[in-house]
């Protein structure tokens, strides 16, 4: 019952109030007009306070009044009055200007004095003329105040409440130049970076990132830390500074790595400054941590990461044979026990390596020839290492052509000068090329590099007057018949003649005497030719045999090995071409006598490859055998070539046959 009381109460306040509520007309008339023409500060306050209080409850009563919001209007946007508000005053003139179609004509009467007595020149305009003037008038006031007082709240106000205004744009500047301030004034990072986030499109955005960069780089100064470097740089790449703070990382970074010296560290500082002018000196001390890790860890993967990282430097010998020792390490132990001098595994950038030859130079140094890549996808070249006595290489180096090069001989002159000799511009898939041979000068320089008229070289010699004489053949690829070739070169590398011989078969290896005659393995045909290439004696074998390695002894003997009806065997003849005996050689597998060398105490050493096995026979100067032995590995092994060195040691060239096959060197005594 109480309650209900209470709400007949408030309805009756409300009824009251709006009973009393005097029309926009009378307020016009009574207050505002009273207002405007006051000439005291109290009096035009009271006036106006009076009229606002009277508008609104015109408002109450009719909410969508034309009249009282333009009274309301006028009474928010009068600049004596202490209340003003021209947020307020644009509201609800923009009210009154939509709904302008109310006006009746008392009403217009009212906005025509209203007019009249701001401007005395407006007498007799058509309403929509005054509502236009007016709604200028109200908006410039809320325009200019925004300018003047520099009062964000009143531009936010505006913004929000007028969003199709002309002076939007110009309201957004203003409002992005006072928040600027508020910024600038504040002189925090933090400042400028919620700035810079809320009015990313202010025309001052430029100047807030200078200002804000210039306190950043500040800070980061004063803190002094690599951190603080590397959070200014990573924030702030645009700033100015940066290149100088990146210095100043670098300087400290390097230090850093280098105090702190793991090879976490200090590829850390490769990776972060690849532009640093302390690269090289960041480069070298990962090389030679590098190194110490490898050596540390000896494993072949250690020193496989060692040669990819470091492919060029200081240490790449010395790791280059660190590996070689670890190689060694894997192979000895399937190979039989022995006198060897050394035993070696040679592993290019974990290409294949295959092929190739072996000879040793006037100083005891061996010389190591091959097939290698340098890198994914690209050819083969020929790949010569440099080994001393002890079997540790002393140097290397990569020589070729635009295709493939495949290398099957090494030669070393009585002038220490190199030739290499193979197959070139040939695609390894199907092998056609060209006979090659290069001439290196005895510091490894380029003299020539020569292609051959023939389709591959298997061997050459090279007399003393530096004069080649090449041997191979040429393929009918019709036919798929062989033709045996010979080629003489000076010693500049041009041919002085050539010989494609009327049978069938390749030549398959070369010995020379003093007296300047060569002596050839040619399958079932054997011969002897004087230097200008005319026949000095031959003899046409049966077709079961083939003939395909010959040396020759300091007492002029000759040996030539190779296949018979039975398996292998070595026949000596003397060096008019009379056979003075014929040994059989018990190895009945696949395979074939590939090398002869005649040793010191004038016995030879066969050798040859047979079902994926090296076997090696020691022959007496009577035909004799004198030892035999096997090198076999779980992957294969095939043999490249062999030379004989000092006190009746041998140094054999081999391939372990793996998919990236790697290159094995040992020298044993017999």
């Amino acid at each position: 019952m109480h309650s209900k009381k209470i709400n007949i109460l408030i309805l009756s306040l409300l009824i009251s109030f709006i009973s009393m509520a005097q029309s926009p007309k009378r307020i016009f008339t009574n207050n505002l007009f009273k207002g405007m023409e006051a000439r005291t500060k109290a009096d035009i306050d009271n006036e106006l306070d009076k009229a606002k209080v009277n508008f609104e409850k015109a408002l109450v009563k009719e909410p969508e009044s034309a009249l009282a919001n333009l009274g309301l209007a006028m009474v928010y946007s009068y600049d004596k009055y202490s209340n003003k508000d021209y947020t307020k005053a644009l509201v609800h003139y923009n009210k009154a200007y939509t709904v302008q179609s109310q006006f009746t004509g008392g009403d217009i009467a009212i906005i025509n004095d209203l007019v009249l007595k701001q401007d005395r020149t407006r007498r007799s305009r058509p309403l929509s003329s005054n509502m236009d003037w007016l709604h200028q008038q109200v908006e410039d006031k809320l325009i200019k105040y925004i300018r003047e007082e520099n009062n964000t709240d009143y531009a936010q106000r505006f913004l929000k409440e007028f969003p199709d205004s002309k002076y939007y744009a110009n309201v957004s500047h203003i409002l992005n130049y006072l928040k600027f301030r508020e910024a600038e004034n504040e002189n925090t990072v933090a400042a400028f970076n919620q700035f810079l986030k809320n009015y990313p499109e202010s025309a001052q955005v430029d100047i807030a990132k200078k200002m804000r960069n210039e306190l950043a780089y500040k800070l980061a100064i004063s803190e002094g830390s690599l951190n603080s470097y590397r959070n200014f740089v990573t924030k702030y790449p645009e700033a100015a500074q940066v290149e100088e703070v990146k210095k100043l990382m670098e300087t400290m970074a390097f230090q850093e790595a280098s105090d702190k010296h793991t090879l976490e560290a200090i590829e850390r500082f490769i990776a972060d400054f690849p532009n640093s002018s302390k690269l090289s000196k960041a480069k070298a001390l990962k090389q030679q941590l590098l190194f110490e890790w490898a050596k540390r860890v000896n494993t072949l993967e250690a020193y496989n990461k060692f040669v990819s990282s470091c492919p060029e430097g200081i240490h790449y010998i010395d790791i280059f044979n660190l590996k070689a020792s670890a190689l060694a390490e894997q192979i000895v132990k399937e190979f039989p026990a022995e006198n060897y001098k050394f035993v070696k595994g040679f592993d290019n950038q974990q290409f294949n390596d295959f092929g190739g030859g072996i000879a040793q130079r006037p100083n005891g140094e061996l010389v190591v020839a091959a097939s290698s890549r340098k890198a994914e996808g690209t050819m083969y070249d020929s790949w010569l290492l440099g080994l001393d006595a002890s079997g540790k290489m002393i140097w290397n180096i990569s020589l070729g052509n635009r295709f493939d090069d495949i290398v099957n001989k090494v030669s070393i002159s009585a002038q220490n000068e190199i030739y290499v000799a193979g197959v070139t511009g040939a695609i390894i898939d199907s092998l056609k090329g060209q006979g090659w041979l290069y001439k290196l000068d005895a510091n490894g320089d380029n003299i020539f590099n020569q292609r051959i008229d023939i389709d591959e070289v298997l061997d050459f010699v090279v007399y003393p007057d530096n004069k080649i004489l090449i041997a191979g053949y040429s393929k009918d690829s019709k036919e798929s018949t062989f033709t045996p070739n010979l080629v003489k070169l000076n010693a500049n590398g041009k041919k002085l003649w050539s010989r494609a011989y009327s049978s069938k078969g390749k030549v398959y290896s070369l010995a020379n005497d003093a007296s300047g005659i060569t002596y050839a393995a040619a399958g079932n045909w054997i011969f002897a030719i004087n230097q200008e290439g005319y026949l000095k004696w031959d003899i046409l074998l049966d077709q079961s045999i083939k003939y395909t390695a010959v040396d020759m002894n300091a007492n002029n003997k000759l040996v030539f090995a190779g296949l018979n009806a039975t398996g292998v065997f070595a026949s000596a003849y003397n060096i008019d071409g009379e056979k003075i005996w014929e040994s059989p050689i018990g190895i009945s597998e696949n395979g074939n006598i590939e090398q002869i060398i005649s040793l010191p105490d004038h016995s030879f050493v066969l050798a040859g490859t047979f079902n994926n096995k090296i076997k090696v026979v020691h022959m007496d100067e009577a035909g004799g055998i004198k030892s035999e032995k096997e090198f076999c590995l779980p992957q294969g092994i095939k043999l490249n070539d062999l030379t004989a060195t000092d006190d009746n040691f041998v140094a054999i060239s081999a391939t372990r046959l793996t998919g990236k096959g790697d290159l094995i060197v040992f020298k044993m005594g017999l």
